[in-house]
């Protein structure tokens, strides 16, 4: 619920001195003759980042506060910092004025904690009480999705950005996107088109510009990412990847190559529903990748009968590596393992021939799971040792050595796949 407008100009009445005064009172039952392991909310930089000021507010208003005699302050060893620091301490006096602060507050019907606290706060009325410059720095902290130095946002004039005190951004997800939920889509299309540009300029990954690129609506610069990095989208394929890639719209200038990366990642996170519209798509587009990607759509849905019906038809009519892998993939999942054996021996071969070999550990993982099925574990150790040699994909080695220590232990049955 929005804030009345008779109550937000009492807030803002609540002066940086005053919201000083609240927060070091919510550490009234801290011992001041403690010199070791203190909070870092009670340091300059704690009690900036907690308010969302600067650290020049903080210092100037708490020398003001130590000269009235409100606050003392006192050097001690603070949690995560490996040298002393200033705390700072409310005074009786300066207790006496924050009870009356947070009393004038109550009296407007303003819960004291929303003065010092973001996740509290109105975002509507946070929006409303920013300038231009403000509004744009928090705009980017709250589309960035990863963790960032504050010194790499524009700069503000207030410090309306929380960081931590080694000046990380601290927004919670939860609290960015009720913040987003409160401006107009213009808004957050700008800021993601400035994270966009931010993340070309600052050399960040490829996936979060993909991300940022969508979500300001510049379809046909994504479109040319994925397709561009469409081999390092592919080797590193992830849930957030897909969902991103869902979410772009229509390819413009290259939908063939665009729909078949599309394809290709939903395929590989295993979403059969994605895969079958990829599908859909490279049939209006006359490609014969089309009958492949269905065929694996129905291998995820568990349906290993209908993909090994389809994956045969095409192997016999294209010989391809992808379809071989298929069919081997198939017999494997119906528990044929001897014809799968056979197979994937072939698919070897035919990655091999064609120079596709970034996918050998797979076929080789698969080939461990024929032979660990017909009980030759010395044969499935053997294979698995040479997937590991060729797997340049530090995820899938992990995943490798965890089969091979599994087949090693005994315990339980391992998956291959």
């Amino acid at each position: 619920m929005r804030i009345p407008a008779s109550i937000s100009v009492k807030m803002e009445n609540a002066t940086i001195r005053e919201r000083i005064l609240l927060h070091l009172s919510r550490f009234r039952m801290v011992n001041e003759e403690e010199v070791y392991n203190l909070p870092f909310d009670l340091t300059q930089d704690g009690i900036a980042a907690a308010l969302g000021i600067s650290r020049a507010h903080s210092s100037l208003e708490l020398k003001k506060l130590r000269q009235s005699g409100k606050v003392r302050e006192n050097q001690v060893h603070v949690i995560g910092s490996g040298i002393r620091r200033k705390v700072y301490y409310l005074e009786p006096d300066g207790r006496t004025e924050a009870e009356h602060v947070k009393k004038k507050l109550e009296d407007a019907g303003i819960p004291f904690e929303t003065v010092l606290d973001m996740r509290k706060c109105d975002p509507g009325l946070m929006w409303d009480k920013l300038g231009p410059s403000d509004r744009d720095a928090l705009g980017l902290a709250c589309v960035i999705r990863v963790p960032v130095n504050k010194k790499l946002l524009p700069p503000t004039d207030s410090g309306v950005v929380p960081a931590t005190h080694e000046g990380v951004v601290c927004i919670s997800p939860e609290v960015k996107k009720r913040y987003l939920a409160a401006v107009d889509p213009e808004s957050v299309r700008k800021w993601n088109s400035a994270a966009a540009d931010w993340w070309m300029d600052n050399l960040g990954d490829d996936q979060e510009r993909l991300y940022h690129l969508s979500a300001a609506g510049r379809s046909v610069e994504a479109d040319r990412l994925l397709v561009g990095r469409s081999a390092e989208f592919l080797e590193n394929h992830n849930d957030d990847l897909l969902e991103t890639v869902k979410g772009m719209a229509g390819p413009v200038k290259n939908p063939l190559a665009s729909w078949s990366v599309r394809a290709g990642i939903a395929v590989a996170c295993g979403d059969a529903e994605f895969a079958e519209k990829a599908a859909q798509e490279l049939e209006k587009l006359g490609s014969d990748e089309a009958c492949i990607v269905r065929a694996e759509s129905k291998l995820i849905s568990k349906d290993p009968k209908g993909s090994l019906a389809d994956a045969e038809k095409i192997y016999a009519q294209k010989g391809t590596a992808r379809s071989a892998m298929l069919v081997g993939r198939s017999l494997y999942a119906l528990g044929r393992y001897e014809e799968a054996d056979r197979s994937l021996s072939d698919t070897v071969k035919k990655f091999i021939e064609t120079g596709e070999v970034s996918r050998l550990d797979e076929i080789l993982v698969l080939r461990a799971g024929t032979a660990y099925m017909r009980g030759d574990m010395d044969g499935c150790l053997s294979i698995l040792g040479k997937a590991l040699a060729s797997c340049r994909n530090e995820g899938r080695r992990e995943g490798i050595q965890a089969l091979t220590e599994a087949v090693v232990s005994g315990r339980g049955v391992p998956v291959f796949h």
